[in-house]
């Protein structure tokens, strides 16, 4: 037999192998999962000044974008659903009967699923969007319960001990940052400026700042703080705020060196504290090709990249992106799309019924002249 007939061969018999023990310990018998050919895309379309319900249902959206190309991208207990955008209608879903779903997102055409495995929110999947098909599986080595969200071409996981960004096309880890022995990480901020984290040592109190796609395990600078601070822009600007007093602090971006300094109202240092653990930034871009920022403290806050306060306007929900420069704001059942620069309201949209996702964390996503609400719950009206 050949040099290369043997390896050949070999490697047949370890997935024969492989396969007759994950049947053995029941992983493959636990999974049902049916794709579907794509769905022709919902064209884009200027958003309608009256909407009306025309599906929803019980599941939880997924995290990022829900939608992409005519499909919505759902959750419940062991499956994921890929939903027809129009009627809600599940085209594909993907079922593992012995874990839960912990997490999901869609980014970028993709769905990234994380199954709870033992107490750990660590077994990924990757699907395409558009049909259900499997891209990827791995097995991640961040511990215990995970905080997850997703921008271009990333996704940004949390954990008790580690910061860490992975590819969610093709699953390949960007990089992975540990806490020292003994410290703890509270929150993680990605944006085009970078990753921007915090964590504790005991009393000691941290930031860190981390490049959003390329380096390596080390982060592009840490810097002493005197108290917990958050996370609160890393786009047009690198800044974070005291959580007690609300003070915000501009940092350079290259070394962390401290700049400009504001304070927060008491609504928006009130807010900080129910921040995700894990999120991606809202920006846009303004004179000059200057970015801009948008964030949710309480209200609706923009930041130019100077550090300063554009505009705010209240919302029931965090700010996103309808189109490339409308932000949606919720208020009531009317959806209020401002412009990102100004905070000129350019549209004002009234939903029949109004809106029964309920309040709190509640985004608004555009599917052609339709919007999808994303709360606990999913809707679309059009």
């Amino acid at each position: 037999m050949s040099g290369y007939a043997a390896i050949l061969a070999l490697v047949v018999i370890l997935v024969f192998v492989g396969v007759k023990l994950a049947y053995a310990h029941g992983e493959l018998n636990q999974v049902s999962h049916a794709t579907a050919a794509a769905p022709a895309p919902v064209p884009t379309a200027s958003t309608a000044g009256s909407l009306s319900l025309q599906w929803r249902t019980t599941d939880h959206p997924s995290g990022g974008n829900p939608y992409s190309n005519g499909i919505v991208v759902t959750y419940s207990g062991h499956t994921v659903n890929g939903r027809d955008a129009l009627t809600g209608a599940v085209r594909w879903h993907y079922t593992r009967a012995d874990e839960d779903v912990c997490a999901l997102v869609q980014q970028d055409q993709s769905t990234i699923a994380f199954y709870n495995r033992d107490g750990n929110c660590d077994e990924v999947t990757g699907f395409v969007t558009a049909t259900g098909v499997p891209k990827y599986y791995r097995t991640l080595t961040d511990n215990g319960p995970l905080s997850v969200s997703s921008t271009s071409n990333v996704v940004l996981i949390t954990s008790a001990r580690t910061v860490h960004a992975f590819d969610n096309a093709g699953g390949i880890d960007r990089w992975l940052w540990t806490a020292p022995a003994g410290c703890t990480v509270d929150r993680a901020l990605g944006g085009s400026s970078g990753v921007l984290f915090s964590y504790h040592c005991g009393s000691q109190n941290h930031l860190g700042l981390h490049e959003l796609v390329g380096g390596d395990e080390n982060a592009k600078w840490t810097i002493d703080v005197s108290e917990p601070h958050v996370p609160v822009t890393a786009g047009a600007i690198v800044a974070a705020a005291a959580a007690s007093s609300g003070q915000v602090t501009v940092f350079s971006t290259d070394k962390g060196v401290a700049g400009k300094k504001f304070r927060l109202t008491a609504e928006a240092r009130d807010s900080l504290a129910t921040l995700p653990r894990s999120q991606t930034s809202v920006e846009g871009t303004g004179e000059n090709s200057k970015p801009v920022e948008v964030i949710r403290l309480g209200t609706l806050m923009c930041f130019s990249a100077r550090g300063q306060v554009l505009w705010t306007a209240p919302s029931e929900g965090p700010a996103t992106l309808i189109g490339t420069d409308l932000v949606a704001a919720i208020v009531g059942n009317r959806i209020v799309l401002r412009q990102i620069l100004s905070g000129r309201s350019q549209q004002v949209v009234t939903l029949s019924g109004g809106i029964s996702v309920g309040t709190g964390q509640v985004s608004a996503h555009a599917i052609g002249a339709g919007l999808l609400l994303a709360a606990k719950t999913t809707e679309f009206y059009s």
